[in-house]
């Protein structure tokens, strides 16, 4: 079974479609669909390595097409049910967001928190969106270089790689690099 599902894929990824389904998922992801577009990237790239660049770039652009889409869902949300809820409660965690939203876009962009989650909430939050969308170009772009690369450049060991230390690219990486970068900044 996963021989004929490999096989499957691997004769998908190389169809001249292969493109347009990654923009897909990656856009819907960044919305509502469960599953990552790293599922669809990564075999994209390792049956095909000319792709690799273009990959990364039509996943990373679509995804931030459709975090666009998300955080405009949540400002709408916002709008919508404010009339219902008491916003005087809800200022702590507007002020969370303001004084950390750089950071939870950042390592939601980057790490397995669901992508949609920090769109959504980050229109909801009314976060600066001109910030949310280049957050999200480095974030999303550097997730995908790096899974890109990996694959491109190491091939069968690079997936099992992956699949081995999802942990420390996906979540230590992206804590190493926002502490970095506030060592380097300075802080109060």
């Amino acid at each position: 079974m996963w021989n004929s599902i490999y096989i499957y894929i691997e004769k998908k990824s190389t169809n001249r479609y292969s493109q347009f389904f990654l923009s897909i998922v990656a856009f819907i992801e960044s919305i509502f669909f469960p599953i990552p577009p790293d599922v669809i990237l990564i075999p994209l790239i390792h049956f095909d390595k000319k792709k690799f660049f273009r990959s990364v770039i039509n996943c990373t652009l679509f995804s931030i097409l459709g975090g666009a889409v998300g955080y405009f869902l949540g400002l709408f949300l916002f709008d919508s049910i404010k009339g219902i809820f008491d916003l005087s409660k809800q200022e702590l965690f507007f002020n969370f967001y303001d004084q950390y939203g750089l950071i939870a876009i950042f390592l939601g962009g980057f790490t397995p928190i669901p992508y949609k989650i920090i769109a959504i909430t980050s229109g909801y939050a009314k976060f600066n969106f001109i910030f949310f969308l280049l957050l999200s170009f480095l974030s999303r772009g550097l997730r995908f270089l790096i899974i890109g690369y990996i694959v491109y450049q190491f091939g069968d060991y690079g997936i099992r790689f992956i699949k081995k230390n999802k942990t420390i690219l996906f979540l230590i990486i992206p804590i190493f690099i926002i502490l970095v970068i506030y060592l380097l900044i300075g802080h109060d």
